[in-house]
């Protein structure tokens, strides 16, 4: 896990769900580098609600795109597994390789999703983007 400052640290693995392309990582930095994103829910979300999405698209870090949520309680595939990953975020807001596992904010900058897929017909990187929910 590389940091702002470019401080690096290795993680490892406390958890996963394959199936909804979701991980819990561990790092060992000092405390002062770590500060806890706050915890919103996603169970009151409503369409049209201003969403920003936070990641390194296309390895150009620390980007910020931002648009509204467009869906809720969308069926996506999973990418790992093509199983079904029910109940995820629906939105308009750039989801890009390199946006999966960055959070998804609402307008008071708490956690709201992780972000973790883009679905294009046309391959390009235009379409709608898809978080699992921080209920989830």
């Amino acid at each position: 896990v590389t940091f702002a400052d470019q401080s690096a640290y290795d993680a490892k693995i406390v958890g996963f769900d394959q199936d909804k392309d979701v991980a819990v990582l561990r790092i060992d930095a000092p405390k002062d580098k770590l500060r806890p994103i706050p915890i919103g829910v996603s169970a009151d979300l409503l369409v049209g609600q201003k969403v920003y999405a936070i990641g390194n698209p296309f390895g150009l870090d620390h980007t910020l795109t931002t648009g509204v949520i467009s869906g809720l309680r969308r069926e996506i595939s999973s990418a790992a597994t093509g199983r079904p990953i029910q109940d995820v975020i629906q939105t308009d807001a750039a989801i890009n390789p390199g946006n999966s596992g960055g959070p998804l904010l609402d307008s008071s900058g708490s956690l709201i999703g992780i972000n973790t897929a883009i679905y294009s017909p046309s391959g390009a990187s235009s379409g709608v983007g898809f978080s699992i929910p921080v209920d989830t």
